[in-house]
C-alpha cells in the first residue's frame, strides 16, 4: 500500500497549527475558525493558489490571504469579533514555527508569544512556554521523520536541467546495486528498465521525488518544475497505476511533476491518459515518428505541459513553424 507524502505532511502541519492554537486559547479554542484560517493558510503556503507578482514573497501573500480571511470571519460572525481579533494576531506566530519566516531562537519567540498571551487573554501558566516549545519540536521532527522515511542507499535522483528552458529538470532514478560479476552492466540495464520492474521502481522515483518537492516548498521555491520516468504499461492495469500514482495524487506535487510519455503510445492509450489529466496529472510528451505535424496534431499539444523534441527528428523544423504557444513549451534534446 503507497502513501502521499504530501498529504501526510499536510495533515502534519494542520495537526501543529491545532496544538498551537489549544495550547494558546484552551478552553475558548474554536474549531470552526481554526479550520477557516488553516485552509488558507494551506492553500497560499503548500498549493501557492494566491500567486501575486514576481517580487512579492510567500510570507506577504500568507498575511495578505490572512487578513482577507479576518476580514471575512468578521464579516459574517460579527459577535465574535474580539475572539477573531485574538486569533488572528496569534495565526501570525504559525509562520515562525513552518519555516516561513527564519526564527533563529524558537525559545525566545515564544517567550515573546507568552507575553502576548498575558496581555491579550489574561493567561499565565507556569508551564506554557515549556509545552509549547515541546509540542512544535516534537512535530518539527515528527514532520523531518517522514521525509527522510524513504531514504535509501541504494536508490537516488539524478537531476539535471533541460539546456534551452529554465526551472525545468530531467528526473532519472539511478541505482548502486551490488549484483555478481557475470551480470553485465547492459544485462542489469535492461532487467532495471524493463517489465514490472520498470513499472515498481517508480514507486521509489516518485517517493524521492515527493520529498524533493516538499523540500523545494518548505525552502520557498515554487518555480522548479519536474519531468519523471513513466511506464506506459500500467496504463493497461487500473489496480497497480492507481496505487502508483496515488503517491503523487496532490495538487502541490501534481503541479510541479510531469510524467514522460512517448507519442506513440499516446496515441495507443488517449482515452487513459486524458483521464489522468482530468485528475490533475501532467505530461510531457516526447515526439516521434508517430507524430505528424499538422495543425490539428499541433493544437492538441497544447494540452501537455511540456514536449520533447529532438533536434535531429525529421518533425524539428516543421514544430518549430507553429504558434509560440507550442514553441514556449518545447524542450529540445
Amino acid at each position: 500500500m503507497t502513501i502521499n507524502i504530501m498529504n501526510e505532511y499536510i495533515t502534519l502541519t494542520k495537526k501543529q497549527i491545532t496544538t498551537y492554537l489549544k495550547l494558546i486559547f484552551e478552553d475558548t479554542y474554536d474549531k470552526r475558525y481554526d479550520d477557516m484560517y488553516s485552509d488558507k493558510y494551506i492553500n497560499a503556503r503548500y498549493y501557492h493558489f494566491f500567486k501575486g507578482s514576481e517580487n512579492t514573497t510567500i510570507r506577504r501573500t500568507i498575511l495578505e490571504e490572512l487578513r482577507k480571511t479576518y476580514e471575512y470571519a468578521i464579516s459574517e460572525n460579527f459577535g465574535d469579533k474580539e475572539f477573531i481579533d485574538k486569533l488572528h494576531v496569534f495565526y501570525c506566530y504559525v509562520l515562525y514555527f513552518d519555516h516561513v519566516v527564519y526564527c533563529k531562537d524558537l525559545k525566545n519567540k515564544i517567550s515573546k508569544i507568552a507575553k502576548l498571551r498575558r496581555k491579550l487573554l489574561n493567561r499565565d501558566d507556569a508551564d506554557f512556554e515549556e509545552n509549547l516549545y515541546r509540542e512544535m519540536m516534537n512535530i518539527n521532527e515528527e514532520k523531518e521523520r517522514l521525509l527522510t522515511k524513504f531514504n535509501t542507499d541504494e536508490f537516488f535522483l539524478k537531476i539535471s536541467n533541460y539546456k534551452n528552458i529554465l526551472n525545468v529538470y530531467r528526473v532519472n532514478l539511478k541505482f548502486e546495486l551490488k549484483f555478481p560479476m557475470e551480470y553485465s552492466e547492459m544485462a542489469i540495464h535492461k532487467v532495471f528498465h524493463s517489465g514490472i520492474t520498470n513499472e515498481d521502481k517508480l514507486v521509489i522515483e516518485y517517493y524521492l521525488m515527493s520529498v524533493q518537492i516538499i523540500r523545494d516548498i518548505i525552502k520557498q521555491n515554487f518555480k522548479k518544475q519536474y519531468i519523471v520516468e513513466f511506464a506506459e504499461t500500467l496504463l493497461t492495469k487500473p489496480k497497480k497505476i492507481k496505487s502508483i500514482l496515488h503517491i503523487i495524487d496532490n495538487a502541490a506535487i501534481q503541479d510541479k511533476l510531469s510524467l514522460k510519455i512517448r507519442h506513440e503510445y499516446f496515441i495507443e492509450n488517449k482515452e487513459a491518459v486524458y483521464e489522468l489529466m482530468r485528475e490533475g496529472y501532467r505530461f510531457a510528451i516526447i515526439l516521434d515518428n508517430s507524430f505528424e505535424a499538422n495543425y490539428k496534431n499541433m493544437e492538441n499539444l497544447k494540452m501537455f505541459k511540456y514536449v520533447i523534441l529532438n533536434k535531429e527528428s525529421k518533425q524539428y523544423g516543421q514544430v518549430m513553424q507553429f504558434n509560440q504557444d507550442v514553441k514556449n513549451n518545447i524542450i529540445e534534446i
